[in-house]
């Protein structure tokens, strides 16, 4: 008798293949390096984004979620979005932070399991990420949102 084996089949996590939703990446053009030692190599950052640029570049505001969160932070159920938007109290139109004004961006944490490089991620040895994943400081996170604000 052959087993085969597969994921758990209850899991929140966004994975490669599966709907994108409103996500956008951008990868760091190097490895991560790592506060508690090592690296972290082909990290992308998962984010969504609400509003317009302007021409000055100084409407733009970065909202960094909840560890457990993700970047869908307004809006409805949707594709790729299994859960509604987790701030639409505040971002909207009307709403203290509202698109028509403002360039809202925001990131999924490295680390994290809703689109950026994290446990359900393929490593370079083409297995999950899982419990193999590196520990990732606030400091190392930061870093690498300092790559998607600077883009």
């Amino acid at each position: 008798m052959s087993r085969v084996l597969t994921l758990p089949p209850a899991s929140g996590a966004w994975r490669e293949g599966d709907d994108p939703g409103r996500r956008q990446w951008v990868a760091l053009p190097a490895p991560l390096a790592l506060e508690a030692g090592g690296e972290l190599p082909g990290v992308r950052i998962a984010y969504e984004t609400w509003g317009s640029l302007n021409a000055a570049g100084t409407n733009a505001v970065l909202i960094l979620h909840a560890l457990t969160g993700d970047s869908h932070v307004t809006g409805p159920i949707e594709p790729g979005h299994p859960t509604p938007g987790w701030w639409d109290a505040l971002v909207g139109p009307g709403r203290a932070l509202d698109p028509e004004h403002w360039f809202v961006v925001v990131p999924n944490v490295v680390g994290g399991c809703q689109g950026s490089t994290g446990p359900s991620s393929i490593a370079p040895d083409g297995q999950f990420w899982g419990s193999r994943f590196p520990l990732v400081t606030a400091r190392d996170a930061v870093a690498a949102e300092v790559v998607l604000a600077d883009g």
